[in-house]
């Protein structure tokens, strides 16, 4: 009875996120983001004390041992968009301006004009489709400029996808622990690419050299997302953020002591669109994974095996899934495991850590985790929760007119503010 009753509370409150759901904004806007991104920060910053840093520091007189504390926690350095094409994007004034320039860049590679990722939106929603094709994008949350070490102008490029012949070798020792079998599926061409590494890299070099002729549009995505989205009406929101920061931070111990973000603002690290060739599969070498072929390994799980959600591979914008958040959830996933990554087979351009020299670091954009921004602001949260036997799905309530979400990527942070050139040692 007292199950019961609790899956009864959940469907209740289903009912009424879906009420909530079906009566807002069909976008959200950049003060909309920085809202979600307040509404979340409670459940998602994580602020611990995780140790002492120990520093030398010697002069003619002798030399002397001096501390200061080691901390852990997140920052919302991305947000993450899923949508069916640049008219619809859920985050309008950014996302939106970014899309329409990347729309233009995919149609000019592909020599075609593009499909909105085969539109699974409004137009089909009374039919239950079991591929959904999306697009996605990946842009510095504004919030990181109350915690950075400076903002530059990121946009997409090639300089990771001319690296990724270099993972061959690792991607080979995978295949040697997967079933013999498994190879039978693969086709020629990919197997090819496997045993011929001077092919792969014609492939990669001649992707590179198409799109570096779309490097000026390219180019102009980060001007034009800081142009539409630094708002100064956002400032208050901002300095709300700060404030939520430092208590954190006093919370712990010290006032004052934050890792700095390495993301930058408004920056455009990952746009589909101008992903065109690996994101619809024209190239398709996310096929030379392991976790393309092996039901269950890689999938977005929370139990290392299958669930009700989908794989991380091929990292496309095709899926097998039914339900438009969890799709959406799985997208933005894969767009993760772009842009954390290094020499991955995608234009992109990688989130890595920017190191100033004042902190001495134990871990940088590491452990990503995703709150929703859109439709409904909501905490950190895990994805791939094993729901097939509950009365309701995850996302059940969230779901939009046009089947566009988006998340906050939190990635966590620590670090020791540097006390002298000689770091000693940290405890733990």
């Amino acid at each position: 009875m007292r199950a019961a009753t609790v899956h009864l509370a959940r469907f209740l409150a289903a009912l009424a996120l879906a009420w909530a759901s079906g009566h807002a904004s069909a976008q959200t806007n950049t003060m909309g983001v920085v809202s979600a991104t307040l509404a979340s920060a409670p459940s998602c910053i994580s602020y611990r004390v995780t140790g002492v840093c120990f520093f030398l520091r010697c002069t003619p007189f002798g030399c002397t041992v001096e501390t200061s504390i080691r901390v852990s926690h997140y920052m919302p350095d991305v947000v993450v968009s899923t949508f069916n094409d640049q008219y619809i994007h859920p985050w309008r004034d950014v996302g939106g301006a970014v899309s329409t320039i990347g729309d233009r860049i995919g149609s000019a590679m592909l020599s075609t004009p593009l499909d909105a990722s085969g539109n699974t939106g409004e137009a089909k929603q009374s039919t239950a489709e079991p591929t959904t094709n999306k697009n996605a994008d990946a842009i510095g949350n504004p919030v990181v400029l109350v915690n950075n070490v400076g903002t530059n102008l990121v946009v997409p490029g090639v300089s990771e996808l001319m690296n990724f012949p270099s993972t061959l070798p690792q991607i080979m020792r995978e295949w040697a622990t997967a079933p013999a079998s498994l190879i039978t599926n693969v086709p020629s061409e990919v197997v090819g690419w496997m045993t011929n590494p001077s092919t792969l890299l014609n492939t990669v070099t001649g992707a590179s050299n198409l799109v570096g002729g779309m490097m000026p549009d390219i180019g102009s995505m980060s001007p034009t997302a800081s142009s539409t989205g630094n708002q100064s009406s956002f400032q208050g929101q901002l300095q709300q953020f700060k404030t939520m920061l430092d208590g954190a931070a006093a919370s712990g111990g010290d006032n004052d002591l934050l890792c700095p973000s390495s993301a930058d603002a408004f920056g455009v690290y990952f746009q589909s669109d101008a992903d065109s060739y690996f994101w619809r599969s024209m190239i398709p070498l996310d096929l030379l994974y392991v976790g393309s072929w092996l039901p269950g390994y890689r999938e977005v799980s929370q139990t290392g095996g299958l669930t009700t959600w989908g794989s991380i591979y091929p990292r496309q914008g095709q899926l097998v899934q039914q339900h438009p958040v969890k799709a959406s959830a799985v997208f933005a996933k894969r767009v993760s495991t772009i842009i954390l990554n290094p020499a991955q087979p995608h234009i992109y351009s990688r989130l890595r850590g920017k190191s100033p020299r004042s902190y001495v670091w134990f871990a940088q954009v590491a452990d990503p985790k995703f709150s929703m921004v859109y439709p409904l602001p909501s905490g950190c949260t895990t994805f791939g929760e094993n729901d097939s036997v509950s009365l309701v799905s995850y996302g059940d309530g969230r779901t939009t007119p046009t089947n566009g979400h988006v998340w906050n990527m939190w990635t966590r942070y620590e670090c020791c503010k540097r006390k002298t050139e000689i770091f000693l040692f940290a405890v733990p």
